[in-house]
């Protein structure tokens, strides 16, 4: 049987380093569409999202630290729900404040692969970096 209260640390603060991530996301693309066009900030947002989830998966392992088995899996699952998430944000935020969708379903996939990546990149960094600190 699961005990939850063993395990609702842990999904909070995985919950957490996802949060960071999509709150990082639009934040940053809300404070430049205050000094660009918003068409002109769309091209950024691929630069921003690789930014977010590296972060997401460097602070996954920097929370986690020896509690995950998995921590390359964990981390590009944690990539994939942060990009998944902050795609229908945006695309929310998008659909009432212009009346159409700023985003493809190429975007989509495009924000899928760069986040896998990037999320492993920063789980990979952070693993080489707290073995180096021991």
């Amino acid at each position: 049987m699961i005990n939850l209260k063993e395990k609702a640390p842990l999904l909070g603060k995985i919950a957490y380093c996802i949060l960071t991530g999509i709150f990082g996301t639009t934040v940053l693309i809300a404070f430049l569409s205050v000094f660009m066009e918003l068409y002109s900030v769309v091209s950024f947002i691929p630069w921003i999202i690789a930014f977010n989830t590296a972060i997401t998966g460097y602070s996954l392992i920097e929370k986690t630290r020896d509690v995950l088995k998995y921590k390359q899996l964990s981390s590009i699952c944690t990539g994939i729900l942060n990009v998944i998430i902050t795609y229908f944000i945006l695309s929310m935020i998008s659909f009432y404040l212009f009346g159409e969708n700023l985003f493809t379903k190429w975007d989509f996939a495009l924000f899928l692969v760069i986040g896998i990546i990037c999320s492993e990149l920063g789980a990979m960094l952070a693993i080489k970096y707290f073995k180096l600190k021991r």
